[in-house]
């Protein structure tokens, strides 16, 4: 049986400016970013340097690459002292090999310092350093001081080496139909994948060649391009053309019966690519990672590469990861992947605006009471941090829990500055509808729909039924609904749930005598009674519904003098109260859920879209 290794993580104790920073691989794609200079193309050679087979591929260059032939190691490095790992893992299995690169001066035999990969025991306590690599031996056919056996390729950024600019050091051979490589497909290949991440490039009858330049160490094939000789090529065709090259070489290693699977590092991925052609090859690169087990690692600065990046990393982090590196002088792995933070960060800027989550209401009713519950929050959250606590302790048996909800769901107490409010004016039928018509934005928003939207108009229940009893969902069919729509709390209309609120603390006077007392403390509320507020209902109809509420409550305006009853909710803070007692507040705790999920959603396709 075959084992199929893949880099799992590295860690940097030290290596020149790094200091203790580690990072996962994705099993698929992993992109290393951040500003000149912070050491990205050194982490992509030196990833590259724990793996290799000491085989010949076709083009003619093996794949085991060294990193003495891109980068530098001077004598007067503290080398000895650098301590880097690598962790390779089989899908499936928990068993790992750990290897630590370590510097080998190699300089008498002009080999200058390299890397040698050594089986470390660091991670098995109690075992010592041989029988470590007994074991990798064993279980994986790892030596102590050799490369994990996965074929590697490492693409540097001197490949891209115009073919026109110098031709005395560029040599192209065309090969004959009968060469090994167009026995094994390679042309067909090679104009597939090519013209998959440029359309139309590649001339249907155009022979196979070999082109080899002096300033890099490996080969790569050309075919003849429409409009475009050879010679005459740009530097993106030229970079996409060894890029392809590589994947060649890897499809026809991928013939042979041992093959498990392979690793391609690449320098600069995106240079001199347009940000279209640049997603072309990530889908190429995504399908080849299936088809032919490849595992990506690149560097980029292309903000093209780390917005889609970031995209698929959200949604299966276990593939793709995106490693930006900050900091140069002492780089770290920031923990903030968000494109705008990233972005804003190559950019050289030292502040990062977040930009706002739209929020849809149906009318300014919601909008306003959508307010006074975040306000609520935010005083029951004060109340708990005070030690004031909520009323009602001794009527429940889940208090501990309750508190840790509103802990947890406190991020929202002052959420209103960074959502965008806009009031709709639209039902929530059309609201509905809309949200549905194009995910790609409306995914973006957060719908914050009326009580009674949940039912379609012959389930909405009726108020007056419930003033003094609990609304039983049992046996309703709630709708089905995207999930960043969410729904104001109970099953009513805006007005119909206030009014609930009200009718219980005017009709229950002696249960709520806090409520009153506290409003004779201030001279904006010490004319309100109950006896007042419920006149202010007194001409309601004996079969009322809610646009009789909406009668007495007036359609809302900015100013709340404009209607006495919305100033009495508006001053007396009557959500406040209501919530304030552990038999309410698990209603607010389970509105601010459901619009917890809702707006992380929103949140998170806003930052994803935001930047382009």
């Amino acid at each position: 049986m075959i084992m199929t290794l893949k880099l799992a993580k590295m860690e940097i104790d030290f290596f020149r400016n790094f200091h203790d920073v580690q990072f996962d691989i994705g099993r698929k794609i992993t992109v290393i970013s951040g500003q000149n200079g912070v050491g990205k193309s050194n982490i992509v050679s030196l990833i590259a340097s724990g793996s290799g087979l000491n085989k010949k591929g076709e083009l003619g260059s093996n794949f085991q690459p060294e990193f003495y032939d891109f980068f530098n190691v001077e004598s007067t490095e503290n080398f000895t002292e650098y301590k880097l790992f690598l962790t390779y893992k089989e899908d499936g299995r928990d068993e790992t090999v750990l290897k630590r690169l370590s510097f080998k001066d190699d300089t008498a035999t002009n080999r200058g310092i390299r890397i040698i990969p050594r089986t470390s025991n660091r991670d098995m306590p109690g075992v010592g350093s041989k029988d470590a690599e007994k074991r990798a031996k064993d279980i994986f056919g790892v030596g102590g001081a050799a490369r994990v056996p996965i074929p590697t390729i490492y693409l540097s950024i001197s490949r891209l080496y115009p073919l026109g600019e110098r031709r005395e050091t560029v040599t192209i051979k065309e090969l004959k139909k009968n060469s090994k490589l167009y026995q094994n497909e390679a042309d067909a290949k090679f104009r597939e994948w090519y013209n998959s991440v440029i359309p139309g490039s590649i001339k249907r009858d155009a022979s196979l060649s070999i082109v080899e330049k002096k300033t890099s160490s490996r080969s790569s094939l050309h075919m003849d391009m429409e409009r475009t000789p050879t010679l005459s090529q740009s530097v993106g065709q030229d970079n996409i053309g060894n890029i392809i090259s590589a994947l060649v070489d890897i499809y026809l290693l991928s013939k042979q019966e041992d093959y498990a699977g392979a690793i391609l590092c690449i320098d600069e991925v995106e240079v001199s690519l347009h940000p279209d052609t640049q997603i072309h090859l990530l889908t190429l690169l995504e399908k080849l990672a299936d088809e032919l087990n490849i595992q990506f690692v690149f560097s980029t600065h292309s903000l093209t590469i780390l917005k889609e990046l970031l995209k698929k990393q959200i949604r299966n982090p276990d593939d793709y990861t995106v490693v930006y590196l900050k900091n140069p002088s002492s780089p770290m792995v920031t923990k903030h992947n968000k494109y705008g933070i990233l972005k804003a960060d190559l950019l050289g800027k030292t502040t990062f605006d977040i930009p706002k989550t739209k929020m849809y209401f149906e009318d300014e009713v919601g909008q306003h009471v959508f307010h006074m519950l975040v306000a609520s929050l935010r005083y029951q959250c004060k109340a708990l941090k005070s030690g004031n606590g909520l009323r009602a302790l001794d009527e429940v048996t889940d208090s501990d829990k309750l508190q840790a909800e509103l802990e947890r769901l406190e991020r929202f107490s002052g959420i209103l500055p960074d959502l965008q409010e806009i009031v709709m004016h639209l039902g929530c039928e059309t609201l509905l509808t809309l949200s549905t018509q194009d995910r790609t934005y409306f995914q973006r928003v957060v719908f914050l729909l009326d009580g009674d939207a949940r039912y379609k108009g012959s389930e909405k229940p009726h108020i007056r039924e419930y003033l003094g009893k609990e609304y039983d969902s049992t046996g309703r069919n709630d709708r089905k609904h995207p999930i960043n729509i969410c729904f104001l709390p109970e099953h009513f209309a805006p007005e119909s749930y206030l009014y609930r609120v009200i009718y219980q603390l005017v009709n229950n006077e002696t249960d709520h005598s806090v409520f009153w007392r506290t409003l004779d403390d201030s001279e904006e509320t010490a004319l309100y009674t109950a006896t007042k507020i419920r006149d202010m209902f007194s001409a309601l109809p004996p079969e009322f519904n809610n646009d009789n509420l909406k009668t007495v409550f007036k359609q809302y305006q900015p100013d709340p003098e404009n209607s006495g009853i919305w100033k009495f909710i508006d001053k007396s803070h009557i959500l406040d109260y209501y919530y304030n007692d552990y038999r309410n507040v698990g209603k607010l705790i389970n509105f601010f859920d459901d619009f917890e999920k809702a707006y992380d959603i929103a949140h998170a396709k806003t930052l994803e879209n935001r930047f382009g």
